[in-house]
């Protein structure tokens, strides 16, 4: 019962990360669009902003995710998020082109 009531509760917590982050990011967007039909300066960067939240949401998903099974001590989960972040971060080095 209690590993129940903890369950649904990390998911209430990443779904809520996904749902108030994404309107974040699209207000950000909107906010950006506005400015942009205003022909205001700082429209590039709130559109810029919103975009890199909207790409940032699914990895912060995933590092939450594994702070959550390191604190269970669910540690097979825990490694597995944390190959997952290693990748994206392999993935974010070499699409970079950092040596």
């Amino acid at each position: 019962m209690e590993d129940a009531r903890r369950l649904r509760r990390m998911e209430a917590i990443l779904a809520g990360l996904l749902r108030y982050g994404a309107l974040v990011a699209c207000g950000w967007i909107v906010v950006g669009m506005m400015l942009g039909t205003a022909g205001s300066g700082p429209a590039g960067r709130c559109l810029a902003v919103g975009i890199v939240l909207l790409i940032a949401l699914p990895v912060i998903r995933v590092a939450l995710t594994a702070a959550v099974f390191l604190y269970e001590r669910d540690y097979l989960f825990a490694a597995i998020a944390d190959s997952v972040l290693l990748i994206i971060l392999l993935g974010l080095l070499l699409g970079t082109g950092v040596d």
